[in-house]
Parts: C-alpha cells; structure tokens; sequence
C-alpha cells in the first residue's frame, strides 16, 4: 500500500514538472526573447523548486511534521528555502554568464535604480517565493490527501471490526456450556492419561484466551505470545515424530502491547506447510524479541518442492492487510524461500 502511493506521487511530481514547465516557460519568453535561454531559465526554477518541494514531501512532512517536532519542521523549512532559494538565484546569474557579485556591480552601475528593482524584487524574491509556494503548496496538499486517507482507513478497519464481531457473535457458542463440556471430558479421562488432560488444559487456556482475555484493540504481548505457545503445543501431538519444533525465544518477550491474533496465521502457516521428508530433517522455528522499541517474530519452515507457493496462503494475506491498517508506517513484513525452507521475518513497531 506505501509503495502504491509512492509510486502514485512519483506520478504527479511528473505532471506537475511538465505542466507548470510549460506555464513558466511561456511566462519567461515573455521576459525573454531567447528562447533556448528562456528554456534554461525554465529547467532551473523547475528542477530547484521541485527539488524543496520533494524533500518538504517525502522528508520533513514524515520524519518531523508528523511527529510533531514542530520547531524542528519550521527550522528546516527556513533552512530549506533560503539554501534552494539561494541556489537558484545564482544559477540564473550563472546562465547569464557572470558571478553573482560581478553582475550587481557592473549592472548598478550601468542601470542603477532599475536594475536594483528588478534584481531584488524580480529575481531574488521572486525566486525565494517561488520556492516557497510550491514547497509549502506541496504540504499542504499532502497533507490534506493524508488525512483523507487516514479516515478512509480508519472508516475501513471499523467495518472489519464490525464484521469481525458479528461473525464471532453468529459462530458463537455459549462459553459456559464450552468450559463446563471441557471439564467434563477433562475429568472423565483417567489421571494416568496425563498428556491427554494436558490438552484439554491447553485448548481451554485457547478458548478462555479467545472469549474473554483479548477484546480490546492491544493485549499484553507475553498474553499473546502464551496462546501462541499454546497453539505450538497442540500442534506437536499431531506432527510426526520427524519434525522438530523450536519455539522457546517466545518466552522471552515482555513489557509490551500488540494487537491480537496476528502472530497466529504466521505460526499457523508453519504447520500447514512444514515439510513431510521421511530420509531427511522437517523443522520449524519460530522465534522473537523485542529490541529498539520493534518487536520482531520470525518464522522458518522447512518445505518441499511442490509446495513452494503455496508455503504463503489465505492467512498470511490476512494478517498483510490487516498489519496496514493497524501498523501503517510501523512495520516491515517480509518473506522467501531459501535453501529448502520458507523464512519470514515481522517487526512492529511497539514502543
């Protein structure tokens, strides 16, 4: 999605560059009967200000306006004009084939007050204002477009979760009558059957988990990573005894809030696609940690030939779109295949 609008505004600064190029140029031929070097003139007040307008967009706006070091974004701003301001101005005295001060002296001299009018007036702030209207233009229309955007997104997770919540409430069947079933069976099962009322203690800890510890928009990411370690668990009594799980840096996380039910699809993925060799190693891995304020899950399965594409699936798609909506700007989703097994990597941005 960031990419599609990067790539969306690469297409307008285009635009932008030969629509107002056009318009500028003519209003330099009037100003200028030659008309290569009114086309020179043109490309220089072009390219300086689309250079303040590029920076104001994709650098200041991002890294300081949005995260509201004001004083900072101002500074810059100043900063910014009067370098390409400046750069400007002395690259159209340079195409008239003089120095900045070589051409105030001389011309002075020869045409005084006129010339001192239409140096300071014409060319110095006309050159500064040029910059600046299209910078700050730039800015604003941004800006404006962002926060349209914004509320379209947000307009868009709240239906999601609209959805979300009526699909639970059609699929759901009283928790109590759940929990009281599970302990029933649980106590049925002879106590020498420890590793069968272990699962049942663990498909509990899920269900309990799902129903009643994650309503809210964050959860505590040890809550989190214990239903996946959980999920883990259940997974292993189904897997052959030829694959080997890894999973204990999921332990190590804490002091930190995450969305629910994202890492599930990411560790969910692993067991639907592991490998099934029968002459060689079948491994999953599945680690984290949480450094710098980014709380990164990674994930490696080995996988077989035939099923390399397929290694992606419904739910990881999933979890993409919903990490754009929840994480716009805040995360990094990668993944690939790499010497037999498919390795993803996710980090968020939590602190």
């Amino acid at each position: 999605m960031l990419h599609h609008h990067k790539t969306n505004r690469r297409k307008y600064y285009i635009l932008f560059a030969i629509t107002f190029g056009f318009v500028w140029f003519l209003f330099k031929l009037g100003g200028n009967p030659e008309p290569v070097k009114a086309v020179f003139s043109t490309l220089i007040d072009i390219f300086f200000s689309l250079a303040a307008l590029i920076i104001t967009v994709e650098l200041l706006l991002p890294r300081l306006f949005y995260k509201q070091r004001y004083t900072a974004f101002v500074l810059c701003m100043i900063l910014l004009i009067a370098i390409v301001g400046s750069l400007t101005v002395i690259s159209q005295v340079r195409l008239m084939g003089y120095s900045v001060a070589e051409f105030y002296k001389k011309n002075t001299i020869q045409y005084k007050q006129h010339f001192y009018y239409w140096f300071w007036s014409d060319l110095v702030l006309g050159s500064y204002f040029l910059v600046s209207f299209i910078a700050l233009g730039g800015f604003a229309i941004r800006l404006a477009f962002d926060r349209v955007n914004t509320a379209r997104q947000m307009e868009t997770l709240e239906k999601e979760r609209s959805m979300a919540e009526l699909e639970m409430l059609k699929n759901q069947i009283n928790p109590h009558f759940l929990f009281n079933a599970l302990n029933t069976i649980y106590y049925k099962i002879d106590r020498i059957n420890a590793p069968a009322r272990l699962m049942v203690e663990r498909f509990s800890s899920l269900l309990r988990y799902q129903l009643y510890e994650c309503n809210e928009a964050e959860v505590n990411i040890e809550k989190e990573l214990k239903f996946v370690a959980d999920y883990i668990e259940l997974q292993k009594e189904r897997l052959s005894k030829n694959v080997t799980v890894n999973y204990k840096a999921l332990k190590n996380v804490k002091d930190a809030r995450i969305a629910p039910f994202i890492l599930m699809p990411l560790a969910e993925n692993c067991f639907k696609h592991v490998s099934q060799y029968q002459d060689k190693e079948n491994m999953i891995s599945i680690n984290s940690n949480l450094r710098n304020g980014w709380f990164c899950f990674e994930t490696v399965n080995t996988i077989q030939p035939s099923s390399g594409n397929r290694s992606a699936g419904i739910g990881l798609e999933n979890v993409k779109k919903r990490l754009d909506l929840v994480y716009q700007g805040k995360h990094s989703l990668t993944t690939g295949i790499k010497d037999g097994c498919f390795n993803l990597a996710l980090k968020i941005k939590v602190q």
